[in-house]
């Protein structure tokens, strides 16, 4: 069984003792971070277990794919990102594993214009994969909120930064090249969301959103057991959450 986790940490140092909770109480094989907000070299030991490749920068940004399989191959960056460190390849236990964490964006300004730059750029880089036969894997923070499903209020978010009808079809644009959505796979109609924001105690009224996400192509959805959403590490008070939500998905591997 391999144990894959994403988890958009809004920044590893604050969140260390939560992260290295999760890795022994879940029994985590790989866990795919996002939103370090550190440098390289000052990233934090999380257990000697692990080997971690890590693209971060000092308080914005960043990601680290940390695992206890070998790495077989990574790289780190693409040209998509520009210069935010957004995004991390790496190929542990035969399957490509994409981490990434997609700009935010804004109401049709320069940054959602980075936004489509970097989903264009994501595009060009899945064609290298045999996306019928080879077992891809991306995850993380998205910052796209596909459906109505995926919004605690459709009038409200109508029209707003990532649930805007250019993001929504990013999301569909994955699905009609055969990824496979396997949180929505396995919720269907049910309303479940992985972000939700520190004011107003949204995660007790469970007004939220679902930004994270786990793609996967077809010859890994084939191997899939299970996907959790970690909603009760949000809800705690004390060590104080990232306003993420992790999600872990097994695989028979």
């Amino acid at each position: 069984m391999m144990r894959i986790c994403t988890f958009n940490v809004n920044s590893i140092r604050s969140r260390l003792e939560i992260v290295q909770n999760l890795l022994k109480e879940y029994d985590i094989d790989v866990i795919c971070m996002q939103e370090i907000k550190v440098e390289n070299e000052k990233f934090p030991l999380i257990d000697g277990e692990y080997e971690c490749i890590i693209h971060g920068q000092k308080r914005l940004h960043g990601v680290a794919t940390c695992s206890r399989y070998p790495i077989e191959k990574y790289e780190t960056g693409f040209d998509g990102e520009l210069s935010e460190p957004r995004f991390i390849y790496t190929l542990i236990n035969g399957v490509h594993i994409i981490n990434i964490y997609a700009p935010l964006g804004d109401n049709y300004g320069e940054r959602f214009e980075y936004k489509m730059y970097f989903y264009e750029k994501l595009f060009e880089y899945l064609k290298r994969f045999d996306l019928k036969n080879d077992k891809v894997l991306i995850c993380g923070d998205f910052n796209i909120s596909h459906t109505s499903l995926d919004v605690w209020d459709e009038e409200i978010w109508e029209g707003e930064v990532t649930h805007l009808p250019e993001e929504r079809a990013i999301l569909s644009k994955f699905l009609e090249m055969g990824f496979i959505d396997i949180i929505r796979e396995k919720f269907k109609e049910q309303k479940v969301f992985t972000y939700y924001d520190y004011r107003g105690a949204k995660v007790y009224k469970n007004e939220g959103l679902r930004l994270d996400y786990i793609l996967v192509t077809k010859p890994l959805f084939e191997k899939l057991k299970d996907v959790e959403i970690l909603t009760s590490i949000r809800r705690k008070r004390k060590p104080t959450p990232s306003d993420h939500v992790p999600v872990i998905a097994d695989f028979d591997i």
